[in-house]
């Protein structure tokens, strides 16, 4: 076992994952790749996801199965590869027959182009490094062997002499394949200079009976024409083959919340999934769900995921339209567009390009596409929405720690007053808040409507995003409530209720009767709340753009006896008065 050569470190790693308490088995992903093994053209996958989606784990798992230097027949006879996948029993025993031919038959050459990288000062002092390191497997792995004698500095060559002395194939494993060209520590000529290294070491090279090869930027079209066309990629964007092997599926968490009966399916879901595979099927962060799970803990995780620099650096962009669009994904709702995949090529152009791109659709693709590459938002059937809390409190956050973008930061902070004012019953706050959204979001010359005053509450109460599930509904059939604010999944015992009445020229109080009225907390308990309720009225003097607000408090018990007397007392007709209307209406007749 060496440090390329059957990579030692990666066994260890591999046997401390099987070890853990929320260990899922991902090993039938092993019975796909067999079937590709020494196929000139399916032998070579590129899977690019977000961090911590479990790609380094696979290649971890693939190290320990393959590597002739591993004795892992123990390891792997208790998982699931070695019982097939297929439900088909001849092919079945096909795959049982392949699991057990290629375990341990292969030496795998393990490549993390992350690691150590930030210690050399150029790219051929790292590649050397790669090349020192090979040679002192060769050394220990082959004792005996004049195979150094013919070697050089050129890497791809030392493998095809390695391949021709030894007779034998290899499985390579590349991870982090991307972090040089994202690096900036590289420039743009290393970087091309790294992408024609990647090419002679995988492309059309004898020595190679499979090629696994990971990254969370995807290899862009134009790229593949000149260089990497040999791989088939699976990305955020395009994966119907493996996209159950990376991240979590539903029925896998729905297994690992037996295990803590502490956290409740539902709440997972709300914080940690909403993405979508290409069929619709639930895929969560496993390093989210996981912590969550360690820690009986539902709260953002991303912070140790990802650098809160690249979703500033996607909005932070002068492009009509874009502000108000994410503005609108944070709220919950969805952004219809048509993607096209965002890759390396597209990342050395913005380096070496300080032109602006004068097509302002092709630009806002390009940066609706990295957040999707990245894992900030999901796309599915041309629709972009953010996936889910963890990711929605991870953009207001961020949001909000930008000094530059005052928009942002202003609608952060009036927002946190608000929502701060409102449980504190302050009106007389309230209405100074909104008199000065008022000024902000409607124009000169905008006509003050109903759905103009809506769009000013969302604005004020932007941050309770986070905490409640805003929406419209129907009041016990009567007529629709403005804005229903539901504490989040979790937090329905203690959490604050809020129901919101709009009225333009009228009152507070009428908006507060018309609540009452129309009983829009009539079905509260059945909903399984049991905390406090504000009726809040809001009323808007067009002419003047003055605000009065009215907050009645109560708990759902008290309102809901308030409901129950309401009934009670309301008279019902006799047969009487029932047979007087009829007679009535037959004299109409």
């Amino acid at each position: 076992m060496g440090i390329v050569i059957d990579n030692d470190a990666m066994r260890v790693k591999y046997e401390n994952i099987l070890i853990q308490e929320y260990f899922v088995d991902k090993s039938n992903i092993i019975n796909k790749f067999n079937k590709l093994i020494s196929h000139d053209i399916s032998k070579y996958v590129c899977i690019t996801k977000p961090r911590r989606f479990g790609k380094t784990s696979i290649a971890a798992m693939l190290v320990t199965y393959y590597s002739k230097g591993i004795d892992s027949k123990k390891i792997f006879d208790n998982l699931k590869v070695s019982k097939g996948i297929s439900s088909d029993e001849t092919k079945k025993q096909l795959e049982i027959k392949q699991y057990e031919e290629y375990q341990g038959k292969y030496h795998t050459l393990y490549f993390d182009f992350s690691h150590n990288v930030d210690k050399f000062e150029t790219l051929n002092e790292y590649l050397a490094s790669i090349n020192d390191k090979l040679k002192y497997d060769i050394k220990n792995i082959f004792p005996n062997s004049s195979i150094l004698e013919d070697f050089g500095s050129i890497i791809n060559d030392n493998l095809f002499i390695l391949s021709s002395k030894i007779k034998e194939t290899f499985i390579v494993i590349i991870d982090e394949w991307d972090y040089i060209i994202a690096n900036n520590k590289f420039s743009s000529e290393e970087q091309r200079k790294y992408l024609s290294f990647l090419k002679d070491l995988i492309k059309d090279q004898p020595y190679n009976a499979f090629v696994y090869m990971t990254g969370i930027l995807p290899i862009a079209k134009q790229l593949n024409q000149s260089t990497l066309n040999c791989f088939t990629e699976y990305s955020m964007i395009e994966d119907a083959e493996y996209y159950q092997y990376f991240g979590f599926t539903g029925k896998e968490v729905k297994e690992l919340c037996k295990i803590n009966p502490k956290l409740k399916y539902k709440e997972i879901c709300n914080w940690y999934n909403g993405y979508k595979a290409y069929n619709g099927d639930p895929i969560f962060n496993t390093w989210s769900v996981i912590s969550a799970l360690q820690y009986s803990s539902i709260k953002s995780y991303w912070t140790d995921t990802g650098r809160v620099d690249e979703i500033f650096q996607m909005i932070n962009f002068d492009i009509d339209g874009i502000k108000k669009e994410i503005i609108k994904l944070i709220k919950g709702n969805e952004i219809s567009i048509n993607l096209e995949k965002y890759g390396t090529n597209e990342l050395l152009n913005e380096e070496t390009n300080n032109t602006n791109n004068e097509n302002n659709d092709a630009m806002k693709e390009d940066i609706y596409s990295k957040m999707v590459t990245f894992g900030y938002l999901t796309y599915y059937k041309g629709k972009l929405s953010i996936p889910n809390n963890e990711l929605k409190e991870r953009f207001i956050k961020a949001l909000k720690e930008r000094k530059d973008m005052k928009f942002y930061y202003d609608l952060i902070t009036n927002s946190r007053k608000m929502l701060k004012m409102t449980l504190k019953k302050n009106t007389e706050e309230m209405c100074k808040i909104l008199e000065e959204e008022h000024m902000n979001i409607i124009k000169p010359g905008d006509k003050m409507d109903h759905d103009n005053l809506k769009r000013i509450i969302e604005h004020v109460y932007f941050i309770a995003n986070i905490t409640h599930d805003i929406k419209e509904e129907k009041g016990n059939g009567k007529g629709n409530s403005d804005i229903f604010f539901y504490p989040k999944m979790g937090n329905r015992k203690n959490g604050t209720i809020f129901i919101v009445e709009l009225k333009l020229n009228k009152s507070a109080e009428i908006a507060i009767k018309q609540i009452h009225e129309k009983v829009y907390y009539y079905n509260l308990k059945d909903k399984k709340y049991s905390g406090k309720v504000l009726l809040i009225g809001i009323n808007c003097e067009t002419a003047t753009k003055k605000y009065t607000c009215k907050i009645e408090e109560y708990n759902v018990d008290q309102i809901i006896k308030k409901t129950e007397k309401k009934r009670k007392s309301k008279p019902t007709p006799d047969s009487n008065d029932i047979k007087k209307k009829l007679r009535s209406s037959k004299k109409g007749k």
